[in-house]
């Protein structure tokens, strides 16, 4: 045999797992398909039985490598696992060389330890097994106590000892540091993982998310946790319920004053329909060009008040502010693409532009708003965002970081103007089928759904509203795993995309 865990660690590697609680083989079944480098079934904590940890192992076991957590350090725990046919072997709360030494022992064959020989696994090929599972088997200790942190040299020294392992949680317990870790916690991880190497050992450590794995990787750990079940079910569905939860007050739409600046644009004019038609009292419709705006008003010209409006101009902002004094509901709509990547001719005065319409205009027009609102009972304010705030669409590159700059802005400004009672939201749709995106051959999206999407949010006071297939499928995508949405973005490349600028 050859255990794969062993020759990573040897050649200086580290070893990336998921760590299985919830006691279901199908769910370690689906964790082994994204190609960990070994599963950790957690007798210790987890819900595992015998009966499903064989289960379980027989599932994976030619997918990814099987590990196990013990119960405890007794032999007939350990003896348990490995009959199982774990082939990396982690005991919990070892606090002293002896009891290293008697872990040993107890997961060894003779001559060098005392494991007894047995269980179906190890026995369909015994021959073979027994010759080899004392040098196969990675055997690693916990080292979660202040006591086992001043033993850790001595621990890491006891052969066949091949990985000290933090528990952080537990360390932090016996250190007085919890819930909080702090400098004391991350001494004592330190001095832990010096000890392992002076030993010639390695060392391991538990990550609760797979930013953290990456941090301790860099700092010389050799196996870390990508993921664990519980987390991977329990956050997404926590979040879940966060992202469509409705929040409750007067109806922002009916009877409102409104502003849309922008309401000349393919969005901008359906969403001022849209208002219209759920019983908005008088919607402003701003734009850089008044004259732009008279078929849209002829609308409803008693109830539609067109204004002169551009976002990236003081005083255009002020004067509108001015005239504007009665509004209770703002909807920061205008905005500009260039439609170009980042190496074009003209792709710095794009972004400079891009960026005052799209986040300093917005700014400036919720900055002179602000104080509106607030004297009108606090109403709502709506920033028109992209999904492609979330992740790049190199398409459109430069519009897409102005837009990671509103998604921000978005979210200073429902934080500062909570304590006034005005309820912020974002919208964050795909492609939509406007002059904007001329370039984007996807799926596109009607501005009237925008519209109408924008509406029911703001009726149901959601934060944050991804209208549309591709947004709410991007949004999840990004969630779930971002860097697989920046791939399948980074094939949208502009037509300049092979041009550089000019030395």
């Amino acid at each position: 045999m050859s255990n794969t865990l062993k020759e990573k660690l040897a050649a200086g590697g580290c070893i990336g797992c998921h760590w299985a609680t919830l006691g279901s083989p199908s769910v370690a079944e689906v964790l082994a398909e994204s190609g960990p480098d070994c599963i950790v079934f957690d007798m210790q904590h987890g819900l595992w039985d015998r009966l499903g940890l064989e289960y379980a192992i027989g599932l994976v076991r030619h997918k990814t490598v099987p590990a196990v957590r013990s119960v405890d350090a007794s032999d007939h725990a350990i003896g348990m696992v490995l009959d199982a046919g774990a082939r990396a072997l982690i005991v919990p709360m070892v606090d002293t060389a002896d009891q290293a030494r008697a872990v040993v022992r107890a997961a060894k064959f003779p001559p060098m330890g005392g494991r007894s020989g047995g269980g179906t696994r190890p026995m369909l090929d015994a021959k073979t097994y027994m010759a080899s599972a004392n040098d196969d088997i990675v055997v690693a200790v916990m080292i979660e106590t202040a006591t086992a942190v001043a033993n850790a040299a001595e621990i890491a020294a006891v052969p066949g000892i091949d990985m000290l392992f933090i528990g952080p949680f537990d360390l932090a317990m016996s250190l007085g540091t919890f819930p909080d870790f702090g400098p004391k916690h991350e001494a004592a991880v330190q001095s832990v993982l010096g000890a392992a190497k002076a030993a010639g050992k390695t060392c391991g450590i538990f990550t609760p998310y797979a930013s953290f794995a990456v941090d301790r990787r860099a700092q010389g750990f050799q196996w870390v946790v990508l993921a664990y079940d519980q987390s991977l079910i329990q956050e997404p569905a926590k979040g879940a319920v966060k992202h469509a939860r409705m929040g409750s007050g007067p109806d922002l739409v009916k009877d409102a004053v409104a502003l849309v600046s922008g309401a000349n644009g393919g969005i901008g004019s359906e969403v001022v329909r849209a208002l219209l038609r759920a019983g908005a009292a008088r919607i402003y419709c701003g734009a850089r060009q008044i004259d732009s705006l008279r078929t849209l008003t002829a609308v409803a010209p008693d109830r539609l008040i067109p204004v002169q409006l551009d976002v990236a101009d003081a005083q255009s902002v002020a004067q509108v502010a001015k005239a504007c004094a009665d509004v209770t509901l703002l909807i920061n709509n205008a905005g500009w693409n260039s439609n170009e990547g980042l190496f074009g001719a003209n792709s710095l005065d794009n972004a400079r532009r891009e960026m005052e319409t799209n986040y300093l205009g917005t700014l400036a027009v919720s900055r002179a708003f602000q104080p509106i609102l607030a004297r009108n009972g606090g109403g709502g304010l709506v920033n028109l965002i992209t999904v492609v705030a979330h992740c790049n669409l190199p398409l459109m590159s430069t519009y897409a970081a102005s837009k990671a700059a509103l998604l921000s802005l978005t979210q200073g400004l429902r934080a500062e103007l909570r304590n006034q009672g005005t309820h912020v939201m974002g919208v964050l749709p795909g492609a939509v089928d406007t002059p904007m995106t001329p370039g984007f051959e996807g799926m596109k999206m009607r501005p009237q759904q925008v519209a109408e999407a924008l509406i029911q949010g703001l009726l149901g006071r959601v934060e944050d509203i991804y209208p549309g297939g591709m947004a709410s499928g991007v949004f999840s995508g990004i969630s779930l795993d971002a860097k697989a949405i920046e791939g399948e973005f980074s094939n949208y490349l502009p037509a300049d995309s092979t041009a550089r600028p000019k030395a």
